[in-house]
């Protein structure tokens, strides 16, 4: 039997899913053929997520920590005293003293009742922030007022240039490559701008390979030179744009020696990326996260942006700098389904947490942490443990034992999305929403996540604060959808479906800022305490650096999501550390040899994968891997990048050594 559902990953591709049943067993995941995005094609992720429902590592039954060991408890149990640590808390601290820990590991919109709980006891603490993308969300509603992407179509109806600026579309965005693919054939270059070597470069005409945290000085630079030959539109600065003035005065600074000598970008690539935006287009650009992941990293978004926008490549077919699609945000009430607006809530920055719960008073006495891993994703791990070994009661929901779970003093086990009903999209990309339909009975005792609130409310005698059904909250957070009376029956029986929106964002020169015109000047980023124009703010860390010259990224996994490797069949012990033929030079490593990678905070033994292309002095490891007695965040800080609630964990320094004695020898 074949039934229709969806992935709720929280990434780009939001795909629509067709799951083969036997005998109450998921057989296999594919994509949806009928679906305009995934077109029968699913990443591994996505196939995955049978194998994580299925595997025998997977938690099924309440446990409580007692003396130290894990022992099964009913739900019954579980509930009661739960239930009576928060009335406990709420009697003698307050509901600031409940934290709420949560991010977007899955996307799903019910997956939302889960903060209503806090919200209907009157507030809570909970953490916020981004560690993926905020800084570039402020910087495109400094700039257009919201960031809005093109639909795919688009690009292959009328890009002649795509460039992808510091995006792996090829590993975090599979499904774009159809569409790049397309384009190709009908003519249209392709330009990839990455400090590291990705899978599309292999595709690409030309690449630019800047060093890493310097995108915002290689866009101003190529802006420059730009505006200097006369490439810029007149008609979209004059008409549709106010401070060109402004930003064009601080061109000046950025003279193709200095931005060369700064990115390490030759000064031919420098001309050559401002041919094409200046000359080859309309061009089309795909921008990635991990470049707003520095101190200047939302900065360096307004830099592209300005570059995009001035060589009138902004609000024409084929056009756009896609960053995300936030439009979709109208479509969806989740107000009435959280009343978050009545609640009275602390709140902790999600990348700074550990120091604001040591600091905090009142004191956080109870923590909940769902949909999230934080002791694998969050900066600075070993902070990070120390302020939850001081919460006395921690509660995690969750399908597995993760690092932060082995932390806990409950642990709460919740459904697969493969056992769940829901609906799921993506702000990232295209516009398309998707129906989860359960395809398989719940595992063992495992519940659906509002439902575990659900039976907290009713032990705590409030019943009312979880009141509800699936299609009741649904038919709630749906409602701007529902104008339409056929939507909902629509999206349960084809499995998705598209909203309107449009093609191509800012096509009527209106744009959602206060001046209703690209803005490359904000007022709004000067009250922030902001230069109103793009600006480059230089990296912390990378090479310079004499102690630890190397710039550490830790980037996307290609296998599984962020720390979701727990059904991976063989646990890797040794992570595999990617380092260029340059610095294998340089340390006398050779390939597959044993290498130690560490700096002041953090040392892990790794397996080198030497690779060409790419920046020479740039080092990467997976994110969400732990062993070792370490996480990959234990190298990174707790910083802050320029804008919004955003960390800067790319602004990691670390340097490298063999150790092994077959690695300590040169490379021929």
């Amino acid at each position: 039997m074949k039934i229709k559902t969806a992935c709720p990953l929280d990434c780009y591709d939001g795909c629509s899913v067709i799951a083969t049943v036997e005998d109450g067993k998921i057989i296999r995941l594919d994509g949806n053929p009928d679906h305009p995005i995934t077109r029968g094609a699913l990443c591994n992720r996505g196939r995955r997520l049978g194998e994580r429902r299925d595997s025998d590592k997977r938690i099924l039954h309440p446990m409580k920590k007692v003396a130290g060991e894990w022992v099964q408890i009913s739900w019954e149990r579980a509930i009661r005293e739960i239930a009576a640590e928060i009335q406990e808390t709420l009697s003698s601290d307050g509901h600031h003293a409940i934290l709420h820990a949560f991010d977007w590991g899955s996307g799903a919109v019910l997956k939302s009742l889960n903060q209503r709980f806090f919200y209907q006891l009157g507030g809570c603490t909970e953490t916020v922030g981004s560690l993926c993308w905020e800084a570039g969300l402020e910087a495109q509603r400094y700039d257009f007022g919201q960031a809005r992407s093109h639909a795919p179509d688009d690009m292959v109806r009328h890009s002649q240039v795509i460039v992808v600026w510091g995006r792996n579309v090829a590993t975090t965005n599979v499904h774009m490559m159809p569409f790049i693919k397309q384009s190709q054939a009908r003519g249209a270059k392709l330009v990839v701008v990455n400090p590291l070597p990705t899978d599309i470069a292999r595709r690409a005409d030309f690449c630019v390979v800047p060093r890493p945290g310097t995108d915002a000085i290689l866009a101003l630079g190529v802006l420059r030179v730009c505006r200097d030959k006369g490439y810029v539109s007149e008609t979209f600065l004059t008409d549709r744009s106010i401070g060109w003035d402004q930003l064009a005065a601080t061109l000046d600074t950025y003279t193709l020696d200095f931005v060369s000598s700064t990115t390490d970008v030759p000064a031919t690539d420098i001309e050559r990326l401002a041919d094409a935006y200046g000359r080859m287009g309309p061009v089309t650009t795909l921008l990635g996260l991990g470049m707003q992941r520095y101190a200047g990293g939302g900065n360096a978004i307004r830099a592209i942006d300005a570059l995009a926008a001035a060589t009138g490549n902004v609000g024409v077919p084929g056009g756009g700098v896609n960053y995300a699609q936030r439009g979709m945000a109208s479509f969806f009430d989740e107000d009435s389904l959280t009343g978050r607006r009545a609640a009275d809530v602390r709140e902790f920055f999600r990348g700074t947490q550990a120091e604001e719960i040591l600091a905090s008073n009142p004191p956080i006495r109870m923590m909940f942490v769902t949909r999230t891993n934080p002791l694998t994703q969050v900066p600075d791990t070993e902070l990070l443990k120390r302020a939850y070994g001081q919460i006395p009661c921690k509660v995690v929901i969750d399908t597995f034992m993760t690092k932060t779970a082995e932390m806990a003093d409950y642990f709460l086990p919740c459904t697969n999305v493969m056992e769940e009903e829901d609906v799921t999209f993506t702000t990232m990309w295209h516009a398309y929403v998707s129906y989860i339909r359960p395809v398989v009975p719940p595992r063992g005792e495992a519940k659906p996540e509002w439902q575990i609130f659900r039976d907290l409310a009713e032990a705590m005698g409030r019943p009312d604060m979880m009141e509800g059904d699936v299609s009741t909250w649904l038919e709630r957070i749906l409602s701007p959808m529902l104008e339409d009376d056929h939507a909902l029956t629509t999206l349960r029986s084809n499995g998705f479906m598209r909203l309107p929106i449009e093609d191509v964002p800012w096509a009527d020169g209106s744009f959602m800022t206060p001046s209703g015109k690209f803005e490359f000047a904000s007022e709004i980023a000067g009250q922030d305490g902001h230069s109103p124009v793009a600006t480059y703010i230089p990296p912390v860390a990378g090479h310079g650096n004499e102690q630890y010259p190397y710039t550490l990224l830790t980037i996307h996994p290609r296998k599984h999501e962020n720390s979701q490797r727990e059904a991976v069949a063989s646990e890797i012990d040794v992570p595999v550390v990617e380092l260029s033929d340059q610095v294998a030079r340089e340390k006398g490593i050779v390939q597959g040899g044993t290498v130690r990678v560490f700096n002041a905070k953090a040392s892990v033994v790794c397996t080198a994968n030497i690779v060409t292309g790419g920046h020479p002095y740039t080092v990467k490891l997976e994110s969400g891997w732990w062993g070792q007695g370490v996480t990959i965040n234990s190298f990174t800080d707790a910083r802050r990048a320029d804008f919004g609630q955003q960390t800067a964990q790319y602004d990691c320094a670390c340097d490298v050594e063999a150790t092994s004695p077959e690695a300590s020898s040169k490379m021929e």
